[in-house]
Parts: C-alpha cells; sequence; structure tokens
C-alpha cells in the first residue's frame, strides 16, 4: 500500500460491501441483483437474487486490508450473529483501498464456518492464507477473480449447473 488509509471499521464494512455487491452485478453481467437489508441486526448485509431463477441467497460480508508484513488474515465471526440456517454464506474480502479492489475472497456455507474456524468464547476466528497458491483449510472457498466469485454466489443460489461460463459440446 502507498498511502496511508483511516477508514474507521464501518468506513470499511460499507465501503466493502457495496465493492462487493457492485463486483457481483458486474461479473454476472446483470444476473445478481444485491439488495441491502434495512436492518443490520442478525449478521445478512447483503440478499443476492438470482434474476434468472428468482431464488436468493444471503451473505454476511467481512472485509480486511491485507498487511504485507503477514501471510494471513483474521475474519471473526460474532457467535451473537451467527446462524447457519437457510441459504447463509460468509463472503470474507481482501481489500485494496489505493486501487479500490477486492484483491481475493472466501464463500463459506455458514454450516462450515465451525468446522474451518478455531472457536473462541465469543466468536469464530478464520485465518486465511492471502497467498493465491497457499494450500490452507480455506483454498476450497478461495476466489481469486470476480467471475469466479459470482460463479460461486450462483452456485450457492442455484446448486449444479449454473455458470456464467458457456459450456458448448465437443
Amino acid at each position: 500500500m502507498t498511502k496511508d488509509i483511516d477508514l474507521s471499521t464501518v468506513q470499511k464494512g460499507k465501503v466493502t460491501e457495496a465493492l462487493a455487491a457492485s463486483t457481483l452485478i458486474l461479473a454476472s453481467a446483470g444476473r445478481l441483483s444485491p439488495f441491502v437489508p434495512i436492518s443490520d441486526d442478525c449478521g445478512i448485509d447483503l440478499i443476492i437474487l438470482d434474476k434468472e431463477t428468482h431464488r436468493t441467497v444471503t451473505l454476511q460480508i467481512k472485509s480486511r486490508i491485507a498487511n504485507p508484513a503477514r501471510q494471513t488474515v483474521q475474519f471473526n465471526i460474532r457467535k451473537a450473529s451467527f446462524s447457519d440456517l437457510g441459504n447463509r454464506y460468509l463472503l470474507c474480502v481482501l481489500f485494496d483501498p489505493v486501487n479500490i479492489a477486492l484483491t481475493a475472497s472466501w464463500l463459506i456455507p455458514m454450516s462450515r464456518v465451525p468446522d474451518v474456524s478455531v472457536e473462541k468464547e465469543d466468536a469464530y476466528a478464520l485465518t486465511p492464507n492471502t497467498l493465491a497458491k497457499s494450500r490452507d483449510r480455506y483454498q476450497e472457498f478461495r476466489l481469486n477473480t470476480a467471475t469466479e466469485l459470482a460463479n460461486a454466489v450462483l452456485h450457492a443460489i442455484g446448486g449444479e449447473g449454473l455458470s456464467l461460463t458457456k459450456h458448448t459440446a465437443a
């Protein structure tokens, strides 16, 4: 990072939520339509609608700015707002405030969060490696591009077979 960014935690959260929503719209060519709940007290930051199937998925978004001195980042999910009921997912994102971009993301079903995190008294702590080629326990959830993120959200909404990429028979 070449310049100091002094955003509050709330500012970083709102910026990355808006950036994630915008990224999903653009990367899905408008197929995904994000909505922001009026209240923010149940661990849902975005509701994503697939305009083709009319199915939805809910996302809790956690963000961090990568620190070049460390190869991991930590995302904490408060137990008070944690719920693995329904079609709920955790979207962890690395935010680059200089280039105003998401540099990596992890889309994790909430039902898997307890399995891949370290349980603390009041939270679940997830510590993925920021290196793309890492072989950590979060690798299966890692997404390196906006298109990968949009495809993963489509898959979460509709199951097998949904993809933004057209496949042709050989």
